[in-house]
């Protein structure tokens, strides 16, 4: 279905499978725009690329080659130093960005900038990096496999700004292909994956062992409160089970999201929360106080609060605003859904049906909160709430807002400029017409001013001679036939 307005489409060259939209307090208000795509390693006379667009520069182009972008992720240092990283093949490449006049430059010419390749790591073939996220530190990377493996670098960055990078823990679990992963927000120590074998990962890198992970949240796709479900949803097998997406739901990692489907029919969405739970019979030495008595043992797990059904189609996109307030959807049939996580209802906020002509492959949702405007967004006065993209050649910008602020802004400057020359002719008008009769009263009476000895006789002259007429004057007691 065609996309209203202030929502818009924008037509891109090439199919899109990867995209990032970033901003951060020590960016803000500019803004990233990153997202890659291409024909493939096929002889389709379609190249590959990945568009880098800073606020509203001309994009900065990145040959891929022959291998297609399938991973994106942005870092801005303190030093706003740009770096994008990107998933091809087996490998992951980290490039320096360099916008002409700087980040902060106002100036929105076609002048562009440059990218230059800083980082290279190569995994073992076969591998095929599906996800990767920076660390919030900047100083890690988190690299998701087809192969089902969980790699955490290391980033060690130097005066030439090259970046050395080594895999310091390859995690595995998984049993099928990594769909996404994600740093905790603010513990660069634990992360979480999620794949296609209807699992969600917690891992602690500082647990000790070779076994980093903390725990493993099996996700359903059907109703709790409902009929109990044939076996093959109960139960399904590795592969049948999509949990196509993960992310923390708050800065303490206490909250996290999970959006699971089969291959086809409806998509769910489960709400996982840390709790903490008394372990009976068993007892332990509080850290706090070691000397103490022992204490109850107590564990932290995460528990399944909530599963809700949010789409009639699997979800094959998500992600959350950067204030955590709202969850956007893009499902297979190429329809866009957002979610409002307060709570902890996550109601519909705004549905676009069947925007794309394909599956949304890729989905970006607001980096800062809407209050908050990026550049650019004070000329248009809309503030886009997400950014999807497709193999149709479309990036959609969508917003729940259904007219432009800046139109109301301009229709209340023009109706008070109205109101106030028409304020302004009515004073003239009303001014004029005391002038009038003042003028009027001089003429007619004016041998009735002379000392003024007589009020009552210069009165009765401006009154029944001036402002109207006299009683007795003939055709205005009576009306004449």
């Amino acid at each position: 279905m065609p996309l209203k307005p202030p929502s818009i489409i924008n037509s891109t060259t090439v199919p899109v499978f990867a995209l990032k939209w970033f901003s951060s307090p020590n960016l803000m208000p500019s803004h990233v725009l990153v997202f890659a795509g291409g024909g493939g390693s096929a002889r389709t006379g379609i190249g590959n690329s990945v568009q880098v667009k800073i606020d509203t520069k001309t994009p900065i182009t990145i040959d891929t080659g022959v291998e297609i972008g399938v991973a994106l992720d942005v870092l801005v240092s303190n030093e706003k130093n740009i770096y994008v990283a990107i998933g091809v093949g087996d490998s992951v490449k980290i490039y320096l960005i360099r916008p002409e006049g700087g980040v902060e430059s106002q100036v929105s010419d076609d002048t562009g900038g440059s990218a230059t390749q800083v980082a290279l790591l190569d995994f073992e073939k076969g591998s095929g990096v599906n996800a990767l996220n920076f660390s919030v530190t900047g100083a890690a990377i988190v690299v998701g496999c087809e192969n089902g493996k969980v790699y955490v670098c290391s980033m060690q960055h130097n005066d030439s700004h090259d970046i050395g990078m080594n895999i310091d823990f390859e995690l595995e679990g998984h049993i099928k292909a990594v769909c996404a992963c994600s740093f905790h927000p603010t513990n660069p120590g634990v992360l979480i994956s999620s794949a296609k074998d209807g699992a969600c990962r917690v891992w602690n890198l500082a647990r000790e062992g070779p076994d980093k992970c903390m725990e493993t949240l099996a996700c359903k796709i059907y109703d709790p409160k409902g009929p109990t479900p044939k076996p093959n949803i109960l139960n399904p097998k590795p592969g049948q089970l999509l949990v196509r997406g993960c992310a923390f739901g708050d800065l303490e990692g206490r909250i996290v999201y999970t959006i699971q489907s089969g291959r086809k029919g409806g998509a769910f969405l489960s709400v996982w929360k840390l709790l903490r739970r008394l372990i009976p019979g068993e007892m332990e030495i509080s850290p706090k106080d070691p000397a103490g008595p022992p204490q109850p043992k107590v564990v932290f797990e995460f528990k399944e609060t909530l599963r809700k059904k949010v789409s009639e189609y699997p979800v094959s996109a998500m992600s959350l605003s950067g204030d955590y307030s709202t969850l956007a959807l893009g499902d297979t049939n190429g329809s866009i859904t957002l979610l409002s996580t307060a709570n902890e209802k996550f109601k519909r906020i705004k549905f676009w049906e069947c925007v794309h002509d394909l599956p949304v492959t890729v989905i970006a949702a607001r980096p800062v909160p809407v209050p908050l405007p990026l550049t650019g967004e004070d000329l248009t006065g809309i503030s886009v709430d997400a950014i999807t993209a497709s193999a149709d050649n479309k990036l959609c910008f969508v917003t729940r807002q259904k007219r432009s602020t800046l139109k109301k802004v301009k229709e209340t400057k023009k109706r008070s400029r109205a109101v106030a020359i028409s304020s302004y002719l009515i004073y003239f008008l009303i001014f004029g017409l005391i002038l009038f009769a003042l003028k009027l009263s001089l003429d007619v009476c004016q041998d009735k001013y002379a000392g003024f000895a007589e009020l009552e006789v210069v009165r009765q002259c401006v009154v029944y001679n001036v402002l109207m007429a006299s009683p007795d004057r003939p055709g205005v007691a009576f009306i004449p036939y």
